[in-house]
C-alpha cells in the first residue's frame, strides 16, 4: 500500500487571491496542494464575518492565508472607515473564525507599522508607531490576530513587485525602454523591495512548518530609497540610470505621510527556516527576464 500523500492533508485557502501577493501564492500552492481554494476579494469579503465563516466552514481549509487588504496608502488615509473594516476588523474576524474552527491562520502585514525613525533595520520585537491610517489599520489587524489566536503567524513584508498587476517597478522599467525624457522618483522612503514570488515561497515554508507562530519579517535583501531603486531598475532594464531624477518627499502634496525608512530585519525567518531572502536585484533580474518591459506606444 502506498503511503498517504502529505499534500492532501494540507488544504490552504488564499483570501485575496487576485492581488499581487495572493496571485503569486495561488500560482505556487495550487499545483502543490490539490485542495487549495483561491478566493478573490469579490468572492470573500472578510469584513462580513458571518458570510466569511459560512464559506470557511463549507470549504474546510486547514490553513487560511490572508492577503486581502486596503493597501493603497493614500486611499486608506482618505477612507479610514473602509481601511479599518478590511485591514483591522476583517483580520479580527478571521482570527475568531480560525480559533473556533481550529484552523491555522497566516496573515500578511506591512513594514508601515513602524515610524521609520529607528535608523536601522526593524526587528520583530521593536515598538510599532505607524504614521498613517494604512499602518494603523494594519497594526490593529496584527494585534487582533496575535491576541485572539495563539498559533497564528503574522508575516510583515515590504514594497512588493512582481507579476500580477502593474507596480512602481513596472512603470519605471517601461519608462527605461521608452523615450529619453526624465524619470522622477522620490529621494526617500527607504525600504527593502520584495518579489511577490519570494513571498509566496516564504508562506509555503510557514505552511509546511506547523510549529511556526508569532511575528516574522520577510523582505528581499538590500534597503534602498525609491530614487536608488528606480535607478537600479532602469539599469537592469538596459536603460540609462542618469535619466532618473530625485524628487524631494516634502514637495509632494500626498494625503498620507510615509515613514522615512522601514527596512525589515529577516534574521528570525532565516534562523527558523535555514535560508535567507536573496537580494532584491537578483529577483528583479529574474522578473525582467520573464517579463521584459515593453516600450510605451
Amino acid at each position: 500500500m502506498n503511503p498517504p500523500d502529505p499534500s492532501l492533508a494540507i488544504r490552504p485557502m488564499i483570501i485575496g487571491a487576485d492581488g499581487l501577493v495572493g496571485s503569486a501564492l495561488a500560482a505556487l500552492l495550487e499545483p502543490r496542494f490539490p485542495h487549495t481554494v483561491s478566493a478573490t476579494r469579490t468572492e470573500m469579503d472578510i469584513a462580513d464575518r458571518w458570510a466569511t465563516e459560512l464559506d470557511i466552514e463549507r470549504l474546510d481549509p486547514t490553513v487560511v492565508i490572508n492577503t486581502a487588504a486596503i493597501s493603497n496608502v493614500d486611499e486608506a488615509e482618505q477612507d479610514p472607515e473602509t481601511a479599518g473594516e478590511v485591514n483591522a476588523e476583517g483580520a479580527a474576524n478571521l482570527a475568531a473564525i480560525c480559533r473556533r474552527g481550529r484552523r491555522r491562520l497566516i496573515h500578511l502585514s506591512t513594514d508601515y507599522v513602524f515610524d521609520g525613525l529607528a535608523g536601522r533595520e526593524y526587528e520583530e520585537a521593536d515598538l510599532t508607531a505607524p504614521v498613517n491610517e494604512y499602518g494603523r489599520s494594519k497594526l490593529r489587524g496584527e494585534e487582533a490576530i496575535l491576541a485572539g489566536l495563539a498559533d497564528a503567524v503574522v508575516l510583515r513584508i515590504s514594497f512588493v513587485f512582481g507579476p500580477g498587476r502593474e507596480t512602481f517597478f513596472d512603470k519605471i522599467a517601461r519608462q527605461a525602454v521608452s523615450g529619453g525624457g526624465p524619470i522622477r522618483a522620490i529621494d526617500g522612503w527607504v525600504t527593502k523591495p520584495t518579489y511577490n514570488r519570494d513571498i509566496a515561497r516564504a508562506v509555503l515554508a510557514l505552511i509546511e512548518d506547523p510549529g511556526a507562530s508569532g511575528l516574522f519579517h520577510f523582505a528581499n535583501g538590500g534597503a534602498v530609497s525609491r530614487f536608488a531603486f528606480a535607478r537600479e531598475v532602469v539599469r537592469l532594464a538596459g536603460g540609462d540610470p542618469a535619466r532618473v531624477e530625485p524628487v524631494a518627499p516634502e514637495s509632494l502634496d500626498l494625503p498620507a505621510a510615509r515613514p522615512a525608512a522601514t527596512p525589515l530585519a529577516t534574521g528570525l525567518f532565516a534562523a527558523r527556516f535555514g535560508w535567507a531572502p536573496r537580494p532584491w536585484t537578483d529577483a528583479a533580474r529574474e522578473y525582467l527576464a520573464e517579463h521584459p518591459p515593453q516600450a510605451a506606444p
